[in-house]
């Protein structure tokens, strides 16, 4: 069972045409729950292979979830590894933290 206790605010881009037709991004957020879900040892020891530090995994609703890259959680900011569609409601949010995200 998940525990939906958890605020994650998803970072994303909207873009609008300005005067000039140009099209300009502005950065959206949402803050939606969250649960968070443990990394196995065995998904660590393979991203880490592949060069990638996972460092944790959310689960949203997947009505909320719209292919943003960053998140913010717990005060840092994340860059998205990969989803997983668990189910037709629930997507997994796998995030590591790059040296460009500390600091925020």
């Amino acid at each position: 069972m998940i525990d939906w206790s958890e605020d994650v605010t998803l970072i994303g881009k909207a873009y609008e045409p300005d005067q000039y037709g140009n099209q300009i991004a502005t950065e959206t957020k949402n803050t939606v729950q969250a649960g968070k879900k443990e990394l196995t040892m065995s998904e660590f020891y393979a991203a880490a292979q592949a060069g990638i530090r996972p460092e944790v995994e959310l689960i949203v609703h997947a009505f909320e979830y719209d292919g943003q890259q960053s998140m913010k959680w717990r005060g840092n900011t994340y860059t998205l590894i990969r989803t997983y569609q668990r189910n037709a409601d629930e997507v997994e949010l796998y995030l590591q933290r790059k040296v460009s995200d500390i600091g925020d």
